[in-house]
Parts: C-alpha cells; structure tokens; sequence
C-alpha cells in the first residue's frame, strides 16, 4: 500500500471517529495523513473542525489559515477561520475573512450574519446593524442571525429589542444552545430575577453540565436571597469541575456572609494558588480581616487586589470604600481613579473620589469632586450631604445650608440629614457670636493693634 493510500485510509478512518465523537483519536489519524500529504486543504479544514468540537479554537484557526493558504477561494475555509477568529477575540482579522467571502460570493448569508458579532464586540454597532440587514436580504429567517443581533443590542443596553431578537430565535429553533440563558441576562438586568432563574433552568434542562449557566444561576439565586439552593448550583460545578475558581470563590462569598471566616479564607486561599490573578479573591480576604481587626493583613491584601492589572468596576468601587474604611485616603483615591478611567460616568466612583479628598482635607478639589458627581447623578443625596460638610469645614454656612436642604428634598426623613442640619444651625450661631467681638470693634474704629483710628 502506497503512502497516498494509507493518507486516505487515515483521513476515512478519522471521519469515523469524528462521526462517533471519539475527537481525539480522530485527530490523531488527521495528522498522520497530513504528515503524508502536507498538501490537502480539505484535510486541514478537517482538523479544524475536530479541533473546534474540542474548543481548542486557536489551533483550530491555524489549521483553517493553512487551509486557507492552499486554497484561497474556499468559502468554507473562510468562514471558519473567520468564525474562529471572532471567538478567540481577534475581531478585525475575523472581519477581513469575511469580506473575502463576500468579494468571492456577495449571496453567502453567512459572511454578513457572523460579522454582526465582530462589529458589535468593536463598538460598530451601526455596521453590525447594517450586516444584520443585509444578511436578512439572502436569508430572512436566519437563527445565528437573530442571536447575534440580541447580543449586539444586549451590549447597547437595548435589552427590549434584544429580547424580541432572542424570542425570534426560539421560534425559529426551539432548542438553540444559549439562547435562553441570553434571555435569563436580559431578565437580570431588568431586575426581573424570577423570569430569569425560569430561563437559565431551561437552559440546564438542555444542556444539564454547562458550567457557565450553573454559576450565573447559582449568582442569580445569591442575589435573590436564596443562599442554600446557590451553594448547591456552585457544589454542582464542583462535582465537574473541582478546581473551577469561580465556584470555590462564591462559596467562600457565602461562607463569608453566614460568618464563617475561617471556611471564606480557605476558599480564597484556594481560588489564588489556582488563578493568582482572580478578580475580586485579595480583596475579599482584606475584608474578612478588616472584619477581624487584623488591619496589617487587611492592608496588605487591599493593596494585592489595587496592584492587579485586571479589576472589574463593582471590586474597584467596594476597593476603594475599603481603603475609606482603613483611612488610607492616597489609596482610595487610586482605587477610585483607575475605576473613573475605565468608566468615566460612573457617580459613585467621582463620589468616593470627593471623600477621600475631603477626609486628606483637600477641601476644594472635594468639593469639586462632588460637584461633578452630582452632575452625573443630580439626586446623588451622599454627594450632596459631603458638600454640607465641606463648606461647613470652610465656615461658608450659606452654601451648607443649601446642600443640607437639596438633600433633605430628596430624603425628608433622613435622620443624618436632620442631625447635620442642627449642628449646622448651632456652628452658624457660634461662630456669629465669635464674630461679634470683632465686629464691634470695627464699627467702632479700633485697628489691628486696638488704637482708636478716630
């Protein structure tokens, strides 16, 4: 038998496999042929497709680049590498393969449907828009279609018209995977938590061990209360994944809440020597030591948590109120810094940034602060509340007055309000009644050294 026999044999053999799920072996069988025959393109479109079913996805992309390179005008080739590309996050090599496919053949559906996904993840959201128009001219009722236009909109914070995308989807296919967990996110953030955890249960009746699901609703029922049924999901990620950090962070989250310092700092403990650079684990470990009064330990961990070089908006804010707590205002002020550059219009962050300048007496750029915070957020009562006591600490009881009353607007029966706004009443009087000497003494024309000018 010639090699180029046996090169056939193998790849026959390896579609066997493939068919019966048996990938590894498949892939095994692919390479032998192709160390046969470097030369066959459909081979190595083959043993990306093999890699995909694996999620091995950028040696899936090699493989469809090299197929690509033996045959430039495979649209199938193209399509995959640029289906690849968009889910290893390389958004504008995934967009130059597409329109390949399209100057090739501008009727294939797909090479519009897939670059909804690409613009989207880009920020184009009006190309990606325009694609989904497109791509409705050559195939109207398309399920990719629809989803990855929700998605778009989703990121837009359209989540009525995303919504209407993903109801499209399943009437076009009942059974389409994620779907229903896209509509359990749109729920969420509408704060509908119960039409939520219906959908992402549908989602595990078709897909029972899909960790991603498991976690948003084991989060989903954490943030409804229901801390027991949550603590099981996370158990059940466990079960197939042990070492899943994310899993092990929760539950310490939990363990946390219900007291248990000593099970919460395991679980942290634990997350950090598997991801040392898992969002949110120093952070949680200085709070259970803040806690504690371990204040060394506590500081050390806040500032891990400030040196990572990934932090989400929600760690960065609670980081920064934590530096608050511990009066280290220079940090607080870093924390709320790096959270403003990542979203400038976030109120609170601009709030903390006030107070952490108010309390290192940096009284005017406080004030500024909270001024900005408030036109971010015109009803920010806290931001108001600060202003109060700045121009109090600044002797411009006007002004304190005003904000003290803005404040009590909005919140009437605030007790703080009420207290802030007599002490501001009796410092007023007092400090009217120091001047008064002073006064007097001008009105009569006493100078500086007390001689009568006269």
């Amino acid at each position: 038998m010639s090699d180029w026999q046996e090169a056939e044999q193998r790849v026959e053999r390896a579609h066997e496999l493939y068919e019966r799920g048996r990938w590894e072996e498949a892939l095994s069988e692919l390479r032998r042929a192709i160390e046969i025959n470097p030369h066959n393109g459909a081979w190595y479109f083959n043993l990306g497709l093999t890699l995909d079913m694996m999620d091995r996805y950028d040696e899936a992309l090699s493989a469809f680049q090299q197929a690509v390179q033996l045959d430039p005008q495979d649209i199938e080739s193209l399509t995959a590498a640029g289906t690849d590309c968009t889910r290893v996050g390389k958004y504008q090599n995934a967009i130059d393969f597409f329109e390949r496919v399209e100057r090739i053949d501008s009727s294939v559906e797909a090479c519009y449907c897939n670059r909804i996904a690409a613009y989207s993840e880009l920020g184009d959201f009006d190309r990606a828009e325009e694609m989904f128009y497109l791509a409705r001219q050559y195939r109207e009722k398309c399920p990719l279609c629809f989803y990855n236009m929700g998605m778009a909109l989703f990121n837009r914070g359209r989540y009525d018209r995303a919504l209407w995308c993903w109801q499209q989807v399943l009437d076009l296919e009942s059974d389409y995977p994620q779907v229903h967990a896209r509509i359990a996110d749109v729920f969420w953030a509408k704060g509908r938590l119960p039409e939520a955890r219906i959908h992402l249960i549908e989602e595990l009746r078709s897909d029972p061990g899909n960790l991603d699901t498991l976690l948003d609703l084991g989060e989903l029922l954490m943030e409804m209360g229901q801390d027991v049924p949550a603590a099981e999901k996370f158990r059940q990620v466990l079960d197939l994944e042990p070492d899943d950090c994310t899993a092990h962070y929760q539950l310490g989250v939990l363990a946390q809440k219900a007291g248990d310092w000593r099970l919460a700092l395991e679980r942290y403990k634990f997350v950090l020597r598997q991801d040392p650079q898992f969002i949110g684990a120093h952070l949680q470990i200085a709070l259970v030591h803040h806690r504690q009064k371990n204040h060394a330990e506590s500081q050390y961990h806040a500032n891990c948590e400030l040196a990572q070089k990934e932090c989400d908006d929600a760690t960065l804010l609670e980081l920064g109120n934590l530096f608050l707590d511990m009066s280290q205002y220079e940090s607080a002020q870093a924390a709320m810094r790096r959270l403003l550059e990542q979203t400038p219009n976030n109120a609170d962050a601009r709030h903390g940034l006030a107070v952490a300048m108010l309390m290192a007496h940096r009284l005017d750029e406080g004030i500024e602060q909270c001024k900005l915070a408030l036109k971010l957020q015109p009803k920010h009562s806290s931001a108001m509340f600060n202003l109060a006591l700045a121009y109090m600490s600044k002797h411009d009881f006007a002004r304190a007055r005003y904000w003290v009353q803005e404040a009590l607007d909005i919140a009437p029966d605030d007790a703080q309000l009420r207290q802030i706004q007599h002490r501001l009443w009796l410092e007023a009087r007092w400090h009217q009644i120091r001047e008064w000497p002073r006064a007097l003494l001008r009105a009569l024309g006493w100078g500086r050294n007390g001689e009568n000018r006269g």
